[in-house]
Order: structure tokens, then sequence, then C-alpha cells
């Protein structure tokens, strides 16, 4: 099922990110670059929810080319030991449609997979603005909704958030 109201091929249509951006990100941070200010979305199905529903055109992508890396810890009766491994492709695969079931759920086109998604922030917007609205319009929604439920209430306060700057 997808949503019609939106561009359909948003993710598609995505520009590509000016330069390159920086390997680590702080989640929900502001990024400055000469082109403007961006936020990175996660890999989480709620946050490429937001960044679709509040302005496609804003949408940008960069290919993902960084080695992530995986905590393992290990206990056993005499010590725990903690090391890193990288992220298999498998692991990738599990997070990738994680983030695409919860699109399909709520009836947005799915995420492509291989890209960092990013978003470009107008005027003096941050991501806490983003949040605070997104929190405000769906706090009177019954505790078990279901995530479906919330976008006309989340598209609408972003379309008014990005509106307004």
């Amino acid at each position: 099922m997808g949503d019609t109201s939106a561009a359909p091929d948003a993710w598609d249509t995505a520009q590509p990110f000016p330069g390159s951006p920086p390997d680590i990100s702080d989640r929900r941070h502001t990024i400055d670059t000469p082109d403007g200010r961006f936020w990175e979305l996660s890999d989480s199905g709620w946050d490429a929810m937001l960044g679709y529903l509040a302005d496609a055109a804003t949408l940008v992508r960069y290919p993902e080319t960084r080695q992530h890396q995986v905590e393992v810890k290990v206990s056993d009766s005499t010590r725990e030991r903690t090391f890193f491994v990288p992220r298999t492709a498998d692991d990738q695969a599990i997070i990738d449609e994680a983030a695409n079931s919860y699109l399909r759920d709520v009836g947005l086109p799915e995420r492509p997979t291989g890209y960092r998604w990013f978003q470009r922030l107008p005027g003096d917007l941050t991501v806490k603005d983003i949040d605070e609205a997104v929190y405000a319009a769906i706090k009177h929604l019954p505790l078990d909704h279901h995530p479906a439920e919330a976008v006309p209430a989340i598209r609408a306060a972003l379309a008014e958030l990005f509106r307004e700057r």
C-alpha cells in the first residue's frame, strides 16, 4: 500500500548529499555544510517516516561506504570481554528489512538500501523542533494505536513546521 498524498518516488528522486558527510554524525544533531544544514536519519523506520513525511524535496542521500562495527560482549564465570566485529551483510539486511517493514506498516514506500539518508533543515529548524512537533501531534492518540494511525497527524504537523520556515 503506497502513500499517494506525497511524492511516491521521493526516495528515488532524492538528490545527492552535497560533498561528503562526516563519517560519524551525532544522532539528531545538525550537520552544517556550505550548501545548508542537514540531519542524518538513523536506520530506523521511524526516522525514515519522519524524513519522508516532512518534505520529500528535502531528502538527500549518500552511498553507504562505511564499515560498521557490532559490539559483542561475552561473559563467563570469570570475566566479561567486549570486542567489535564487522557488521555483516546479513546484519544489514535485517536492519534494512526492519525499517522497510515499518514503512510498509504506515503505508509509505520502502527506502532503497545502500545509502545514508539526510534531510535538509530549512531556516533555523532543529531536529528537536521536529521531535517536539511530532510528539505533540500524536499525544492524543491511544498508547496502543497502530503506527499508521499517527501518519495524518505527523504529516500535518511536519507540513506546518516546514511551511513556517
